[in-house]
Formats: structure tokens, C-alpha cells, sequence
């Protein structure tokens, strides 16, 4: 029997945790959203295999795991509440009780194409914090991927860490390798020690997916990957507008096939952030903060910083929020329904001397959704206690989503509110329309807390081809399927649940058993043991 169908709605968990509704699964693991009835809030509980239970020494180490997860404190790690074991129908379940996440994946926003550099920077410019502050406790997520990444409200997740390990261990006795084979380091393939420079290798295809729009090799079947991963030098970065070439060179050094000549996860993040606009300050910092403010791109405001100001004695700092309520922002958030979000923008403050307004309209994706990137500066003398920007949205386009401020559409006009802006100060955030039917339009003028703005515009040059290559292999798409399907031995950790955004969930992403050499055995073609039947997943998953 499934355990899908082993546990059912309403099933009452550790005599505190209701089942109330399936999220995603995989073959050991199903993802609940439940209601905890202690604490009166809801959560993910993460229902194991009652078959991880049988062998006592796999039972000993899901609860390491589950231990190792739960001392893990950043805000783009999702949190581990709980862990337990209840007994139904006479059969012993583990399970673990987590954070619920509202958000899309990596998976659903790249199913389209790839996104706009700017976002995947910041994006993996979190992953990439995570990582470092789960290396520092010796931890090693061994499954880094876009389906494996929520984009919230509230930040970055880096979720399921149910195949995490300490660093240095074997995979297992049985020589299997517990991930999926599209984001498999070659030192896995070889059958070495987990180290932090695993995750690194699978951040750097995440970063080149998210800019590339592929992987940088073709294969579709699970072996082809193992083999691409151990024997084939990864394509050259297709040409991006305005990538920074630091970018390019770090996605080649991340994807190096020897681990010791790929950076450190602290130092990608260190990178990323810099050119995303936020310190590595700001990005280590927030794991002590309760809430962390995130800029979208400091390159869209010239060297103001996006979501940064400059202070007297050119130090910089977070102006998006207030410490009460700060504004937690990174990336795309889909208002359920895809409509605007009704929540009521910041209050509007006196208004200052002089403000400045920058509307950049990105390249739209194919489905036609155009990213657009807005920048505000106070240029007036006088600090802004909150700033509500204002403008009239052209022809017949359609607020979707916005973020890194709080958005909202009435008609033709389009509002953003966000925290404090002192003098100087600049913040950018950005939003996501339908396609205009007439052509790219841009607003006529601006206003922030009712003085009307200088602006500046742009808009994308015409398309002289292809907009963009294939998507390589179908996504794990959307809510639902993070979190779930963790493998083996590992599969304790945090997999995140994911309360669904759109229709439907997409199945969770294969895992492959890889048959891997004894170490000192030599590279031995790869051998691979695919769970999910047919062609495996790529790619998004």
C-alpha cells in the first residue's frame, strides 16, 4: 500500500497535528498541510515511509537528520518545528512537522523561459546564503534544485533538506546516491565523501538554468546526465543583455569538475549579493533578523544600491521598511487568482521636496507576462517616514504580481508603498504584466506621495530572433511539489509544503539510485537505477 493512501484526511498525528490536505508526494515521503491544535496554527508535517522505519539504524538516522535540520536558523532555510513517530494500523510512521511556505518554486517560475538575470541573481544569491550557513553547521542539503527553492513573500526558501548529511559521510553502504541526476556534483558519481562543494556544483546549474533558459549540456535521460556531469565541459553562458561578466565567470568556477576549484557557498553569496545590490553583510546578518528587507538591483539605480541608500560616511543600509514592519521582499509573489493584491499600500507621507522615478520594461517572457523594474529616489532634502508611488499603467495591461514592494491595481492606476526613504535614499521594486495588444507602452509620469517625479524610461529593443532557448526538460512546477519524494535514508529533513498558488499540483521531481564505484575504483561508467518510470526529469525539477 502507497503511503498516500496509508494516512488520510483528518488523521490526528503525535495527538496534535490534523491532517487536512495532501501537497505534494513522492515515493517516501507525503507533504500534509495540517492544523497544529496546540499551538492553533498551520504547518507541514512531512509523513515518512513506514519502510525508513524498519531498519533501526535508518530510524537513528532520521532523527540525526531531523536534529541537524532543526538547528539550522536562517530566514532562506525553511524551519523545522518537530519530529516524532506515531503507530498506525500497527505500522510505525516518522514523520516531521515544519513551516508551511506560501510561494511559487524556481521550478514554476522558469517554466516558461529563463527569467530576467536580475532576478535570478538575487535569487541565488540567497540559496547561496542558506548553503553557507548550513555548511557552517556541517550540513550538506545533497539536493539543491529548482524545485527544491520557494519564492515568498518573504524571502528565498531553500527547501528539503531530506537528503541532507554531515559533511565528509559516505552516501550509503549499498553504494546508492541519494539526489537528482540532472544536478549531481561528479564527485557523487565517483562515489566520494558529501562535501559543501556538492551543493556549490548544484547551485551553479541553478544560476546557469535561471540565466540560460537550459541546462549547459543536452541530455534527457538519466544516464546522459551522469555522464554529462562527469565527462562533458558545461556550453559557454549564452549571451545575456547586461549580465555582468563576474556573473559568468562564477556560474564556470561553480561548475568546475574538480570540488576544491569551486567556491566556497559564502563567497558565491558574497558575489551575487554584491551585484544583486545587497551586502554579504545584510545576507549573513539576516540570519539573526526576525524579517529581512531585500532589494531587487542595485545596477538598475545606477550606484545607489537597490533597496540601499547611501548614509553620511558612504556606509550603506536597508531603507525598505520599518523595524516594527519591515517589508519582506525577494522576487516574485503571485497574488492567488493572479490578480492584484488588494492589501493596502503603505500610508503616504508629507510629501517630499523632489523625487526621482526609473521605469525599465524587460524583455516580455514568451507566455507574454513582461517583467517591469521601478526605481525610487528621494532627491529632495527631507527624509519620507513611507513613500506611495503612483502612476497610470498603459493600454489594456494587467497587474499579476509584484514585489520588494506591497502593489496594488485599480483600473489604470497602479500603487506601490513601501517603508522609510531618507534623503537620498533609493529603493527599487518591480511588478509583472500581461502583454500590452498595442506594443510596449510606458507610463507618462510618476508621483510619490502625491509630488509629481522626474522620470526616465526605457523599454527592450526589438527582438531580432528566437526570444530565448528551450527550457530544458519538463519543471516540477508549482505548489505542492516541493518538499516531498525525499529518498533513502535521508529523508528526514526540511522539505517545505506548499500551500497551491495556481490549479493543480505537478508531480515531484525524480530521484535516481545511482549505482556509483567504490572509491579508488576509478571513474567506472555510471550506472543509474531510476525510480520514477520513463525518461527522468531535467532540468526544473
Amino acid at each position: 500500500m502507497g503511503i498516500g493512501r496509508f494516512v488520510e484526511s483528518g488523521f490526528l498525528i503525535g495527538e496534535r497535528y490534523r491532517l487536512l490536505e495532501r501537497l505534494g508526494h513522492g515515493g517516501m515521503s507525503v507533504v500534509w498541510r495540517a492544523d497544529d491544535d496546540v499551538l492553533g496554527r498551520q504547518v507541514a508535517v512531512k509523513v515518512l515511509s513506514a519502510r525508513l522505519a524498519t531498519d533501526p539504524g535508518t530510524l537513528h538516522q532520521l532523527r540525526a537528520e531531523a536534529r541537524a535540520a532543526a538547528g539550522l536558523r536562517h530566514p532562506a532555510v525553511v524551519e523545522v518545528y518537530d519530529y516524532g513517530e506515531t503507530t498506525h494500523r500497527g505500522k510505525l510512521l516518522p514523520y516531521v512537522v515544519m513551516e508551511l511556505v506560501d510561494g511559487r518554486t524556481m521550478a514554476d517560475l522558469l517554466s516558461g523561459d529563463r527569467i530576467p538575470w536580475r532576478l535570478a541573481v538575487l535569487i541565488c544569491a540567497q540559496v547561496a546564503a542558506a548553503l553557507a550557513a548550513a555548511h557552517a553547521r556541517g550540513v550538506v542539503h545533497r539536493d539543491v534544485k529548482p524545485g527544491n527553492v520557494m519564492v515568498t513573500s518573504s524571502g528565498v526558501k531553500l527547501v528539503d533538506f531530506g537528503i541532507s548529511a554531515a559533511v565528509g559521510v559516505m552516501d550509503g553502504a549499498d553504494g546508492q546516491l541519494l539526489g537528482t541526476p540532472a544536478y549531481l556534483a561528479p564527485e557523487r558519481i565517483r562515489g566520494g565523501p558529501v562535501r559543501p562543494a556538492t551543493d556549490v556544483y548544484a547551485l551553479g546549474l541553478l544560476l546557469y538554468l535561471s540565466l540560460a533558459g537550459r541546462m549547459p549540456w543536452r541530455a534527457s535521460t538519466a544516464t546522459q546526465m551522469l555522464k554529462a556531469h562527469y565527462y562533458t565541459e558545461p556550453a559557454p553562458m549564452p549571451a545575456v543583455p547586461g549580465l555582468p561578466s563576474e556573473v559568468v565567470r562564477l556560474v564556470s568556477r561553480c561548475l568546475a569538475k574538480k570540488p576544491d576549484e569551486r567556491p566556497a557557498a559564502a563567497q558565491v553569496a558574497r558575489v551575487l549579493g554584491e551585484i544583486a545590490g545587497l551586502p554579504p553583510a545584510e545576507l549573513m546578518r539576516a540570519a539573526a533578523a526576525p524579517t529581512v528587507s531585500i532589494p531587487r538591483s542595485r545596477r538598475l539605480a545606477g550606484r545607489a544600491a537597490a533597496g540601499l541608500a547611501r548614509v553620511p560616511g558612504g556606509r550603506r543600509t536597508v531603507v525598505a521598511g520599518s523595524t516594527a514592519g519591515a517589508l519582506i521582499v525577494a522576487g516574485l509573489v503571485a497574488w492567488p487568482g493572479n490578480g492584484p493584491r488588494t492589501a493596502p499600500p503603505a500610508a503616504a507621507a508629507a510629501a517630499p521636496q523632489a523625487c526621482a522615478v526609473r521605469y525599465e520594461v524587460e524583455r516580455p517572457a514568451r507566455d507574454g507576462r513582461t517583467p517591469v523594474a521601478v526605481s525610487v529616489r528621494n532627491t529632495g532634502a527631507a527624509a519620507m517616514p513611507a513613500w506611495q508611488l503612483s502612476f497610470a499603467l498603459p493600454g489594456r495591461q494587467r497587474l499579476l504580481h509584484g514585489w520588494s514592494a506591497s502593489w496594488q491595481q485599480q483600473g489604470e492606476t497602479i500603487r506601490a508603498g513601501g517603508g522609510a526613504l531618507p534623503a537620498g535614499g533609493s529603493v527599487t521594486a518591480g511588478f509583472e504584466t500581461t502583454a500590452d495588444p498595442g506594443g510596449v507602452a510606458v507610463p507618462r509620469s510618476f508621483t510619490v506621495n502625491g509630488t509629481v517625479c522626474r522620470s526616465e524610461t526605457s523599454t527592450p529593443p526589438p527582438a531580432t530572433g528566437a526570444a530565448g532557448a528551450g527550457a530544458a526538460g519538463a519543471g516540477a512546477a508549482g505548489a505542492g511539489a516541493a518538499g516531498a519524494g525525499a529518498a533513502g535514508a535521508g529523508a528526514a529533513g526540511a522539505g517545505a509544503a506548499v500551500r497551491p498558488t495556481a490549479a493543480g499540483a505537478a508531480p515531484a521531481g525524480a530521484r535516481a539510485a545511482v549505482v556509483a564505484p567504490k572509491p579508488g575504483k576509478g571513474p567506472a561508467k555510471p550506472r543509474t537505477k531510476v525510480k520514477d518510470k520513463g525518461k527522468a526529469k531535467k532540468g526544473k525539477d
